[in-house]
């Protein structure tokens, strides 16, 4: 039934392999263990997991692994689990926890939430978010449903999860943004604050939501998932139309 695939790169201590899979033993869920190498990568081990009908594909890693499974299994009626090793404290607040332990028990309990996630062009999605890799402030432009936005942006974040900001709709992304006109005050300050964008007062904090935008700047600019480049500018982003079944804490919502 549950179909494990570890990311070696974070595991990188054989002990915490051995004591993840005899925790999973204990718990009466222990499956098929892969892992990612040149004969197979994480996704296509995952096209293989769904092809011998596992109905749970988990990933053990951090944010990476845990967006590629996303990509294959939004839309389908296979479940996703994720036991944190160095994830972002958004994937894990999203998980409601950052212990492998908890994680792996939260597995035998199975609740799961249906969510959506963003997506990019070429089909890639991420569960949390994802943010320009600006090194100076850039001349962006947004072309949403009904608009176009254009400024200088410090700092660019596009969220389909992020604990500090109430989404008005699972269907729609928060853009955060900051300009380089110090005029920030009241709740955009706050934003400011607490996404860590500079100190208070520096710049303006603008935050808008939308279901799909075409991100355009004056030069290519690699678009980052805590880190890592998963695209370049120009691109499509867009909440996706299909749910993810994800396992998550017994007191998440």
């Amino acid at each position: 039934m549950y179909y494990y695939i570890f990311d070696i790169k974070k595991c990188k201590k054989r002990s915490v392999v051995a004591d993840i899979k005899n925790h999973l033993a204990a718990l009466g869920i222990s499956g098929e263990y892969t892992y990612p190498s040149t004969a197979y990568t994480t996704e296509e081990l995952i096209d293989l997991g769904i092809s011998k009908k596992y109905n749970t594909i988990v990933g053990i890693g951090d944010d990476m692994i845990a967006n590629a499974i996303a990509s294959k299994l939004v839309g389908l009626p296979e479940a996703m689990g994720f036991i944190p090793i160095e994830a972002s404290s958004d994937l894990c607040q999203l998980i409601g926890t950052s212990s492998w332990r908890e994680a792996a028990n939260n597995l035998r309990f199975r609740k799961i939430a249906e969510m959506k996630v963003g997506r990019l062009a070429d089909g890639s999605v991420f569960l949390t978010s994802i943010e320009l890799d600006l090194k100076n402030p850039t001349e962006i432009t947004m072309e949403l449903k009904d608009c176009m936005i254009q400024g200088k942006a410090a700092n660019f974040q596009i969220a389909n999860y992020n604990p500090l900001i109430r989404k008005i709709g699972e269907d729609w992304l928060d853009i955060v943004f900051q300009t380089v006109d110090p005029k920030e005050s009241g709740f955009l300050s706050k934003i400011s604050s607490m996404l860590g964008f500079g100190k208070e007062g520096q710049n303006d904090i603008s935050l808008i939501r939308a279901r799909s935008l075409r991100l355009f700047t004056s030069a290519q600019i690699p678009i980052l998932a805590h880190g890592n480049v998963v695209a370049k500018t120009p691109q499509f982003i867009e909440c996706s139309d299909e749910n993810l079944r994800l396992i998550v804490g017994k007191k998440k919502i």
